[in-house]
């Protein structure tokens, strides 16, 4: 073609034009996109994991006890956590030997356990965020669990010491002449025995004796109830005002503890007003839960209606409970001791001092000398036992604690045991078989509560709790990484958008130069 002519030509010159990869621009610009937001999510996660610890944030959360959050629905709602209830009753074997001073050792025979379930329930949850307190009522309640017991047990004749007639006669002790002739007198009207043969559940529930019906009605006000079965006056008044600590501040230090129980700071019978012992439960914990965040220094101070008293609970040693480790927490053998200082001692007994091992729960016990000692009297060898036999100390099978986790407080394992004795002082005054009983403890049962484990939920939340706290200290780095990542994908992706973008030269083929 002549070069001259190709010049000279008007005939436009039609390039092919290079088509724009739309899809390909598209997803370059969402891959950008999502990178770059990611990228920065990563690193304000990072920054902010790397100021503030994911578990501690947990914690500090539950000591608000958001209403919505799992860990109060496990606090109020307790209907999964199985709690058993066993009783063991000290059956007498040789009553009329004894009293015809044939025997000098009144036997005592342990029976098999009646085992319940107790429920525990809290409503009327109120907060009060002026002074950052809780206020509730607990509701207690035992059921019968037949698969745990023995087939017709609750029929089962037992032979008791009489707790009502020298329940009474014991706290007469200190009155006048003319008085106990009155009690005498009653006592002979009804045609009672100083030992009741009755059932198991009779025992427990509904213990009505020939003496208590004469007392009631000639002196009522000596009578406060016509029934007093050993479980039944336990649990007749089972709903109890309770006001604990909670929020960020009180920490976690002083998470639950109570400020007071029945509206007052003090172990109900106790009044200062009347010149009573301050017997103090602040800073105690019913047991449902107990502050977080504990160590092997802290100690733990548990509330029992039944006991009517607190007690301190110290660090024994770390134990495995199925996937979680927990802090066991004993009651030392000498919690029942008496004070060096005997003003500040509470529970040395209203009738005369108690021995070391002896806590005095009389004021629970509407003034009758109950004494709360260690099942079987193990780790003491009182003096006023020496007129019983039958006590088989054992103190793995018999001593009370707590398994806790040592962050959220949660008891996994707790069992809490305690033995109610009659203590009976010297008796002049009365007849001849009551005198029987004088200068002696007598043991009417012990007691067991076992919180054994916790439902699989709460147990795998926990877990969870720990896989988290054990890789926090290296969330941020990695978050840190992936922010790296993300951003070198984004900057990638961009300069290859940038690329694409410019226009590149056209290729022709050999048919296409020939038509210019």
């Amino acid at each position: 073609m002549d070069v001259k002519l190709l010049k000279d030509s008007k005939m436009p010159i039609q390039l092919p034009v290079r088509r724009k990869s739309k899809p390909s621009n598209t997803k370059a610009l969402c891959i950008i996109s999502i990178t770059t937001v990611l990228s920065i999510v990563c690193f304000t996660m990072g920054l902010f994991f790397h100021i503030y610890k994911p578990t501690q944030l947990i914690l500090d959360d539950r000591l608000t006890m958001r209403q919505f959050m799992p860990y109060y629905r496990w606090w109020k709602d307790t209907a999964d956590v199985l709690v058993t209830c066993r009783i063991f009753i000290f059956n007498v074997t040789n009553s009329e030997r004894w009293l015809e001073g044939l025997d000098d050792q009144l036997r005592m025979e342990e029976v098999v356990p009646i085992v319940y379930r107790e429920f525990l329930e809290h409503d009327s949850v109120t907060f009060h965020e002026h002074n950052s307190t809780m206020s509730y009522v607990t509701k207690r309640r035992l059921v019968f669990l037949p698969d745990r017991n023995v087939p017709g047990i609750l029929n089962k004749t037992i032979i008791v010491p009489n707790i009502s007639l020298l329940g009474v006669a014991a706290r007469m002790q200190n009155d006048n002449y003319f008085m106990k002739r009155g009690l005498n007198l009653i006592y002979s009207m009804s045609g009672d025995t100083v030992f009741s043969r009755m059932t198991i559940y009779d025992y427990l529930w509904n213990t009505r004796t020939p003496f208590l019906n004469q007392a009631r009605k000639v002196v009522p006000i000596m009578v406060p109830s016509d029934n007093v079965g050993v479980l039944k006056t336990m649990y007749e008044d089972n709903e109890d005002h309770v006001n604990v600590r909670h929020g960020k501040r009180y920490g976690n230090e002083q998470f639950f503890m109570m400020n007071s129980y029945e509206y007052e700071p003090t172990v109900p019978g106790f009044r200062l007003a009347n010149g009573d012992c301050f017997a103090s439960i602040q800073n105690s914990s019913e047991g449902a839960t107990y502050p977080q965040n504990l160590d092997e220094r802290s100690v733990l101070i548990y509330w029992r209606k039944t006991l009517c008293r607190a007690v301190p609970l110290y660090f024994d040693k770390r134990v495995r409970r199925g996937p979680l480790t927990g802090y066991k927490y004993v009651l030392p053998d000498d919690s029942y001791d008496r004070l060096p200082n005997s003003t500040a001692d509470c529970y040395k007994g209203q009738y005369g001092l108690l021995e070391d091992g002896m806590t005095d729960t009389s004021k629970c016990s509407h003034d009758v000398p109950i004494v709360a000692t260690s099942p079987h009297f193990y780790a003491r060898n009182f003096s006023t036992a020496h007129k019983i036999t039958g006590m088989k100390p054992n103190r793995e099978l018999q001593h009370s604690y707590a398994i806790v986790d040592p962050s959220f407080g949660i008891p996994l394992d707790q069992c809490a045991r305690t033995q109610t004795n009659l203590a009976m002082p010297q008796l002049t005054g009365y007849s001849a078989d009551i005198r029987r009983f004088s200068e002696m403890i007598i043991p009417m049962f012990w007691i067991e509560y076992h919180q054994k484990e916790l439902p699989t939920y709460i147990v795998r939340t926990l877990q969870a709790f720990y896989i988290i706290r054990d890789v926090e200290p290296y969330l941020p780095y990695v978050l840190y990484l992936a922010f790296v990542l993300l951003l070198t994908v984004a900057f990638r992706e961009a300069a290859a958008y940038k690329v694409q973008g410019k226009i590149s030269p056209s290729k022709y083929t050999k048919e296409q130069l020939s038509n210019l």
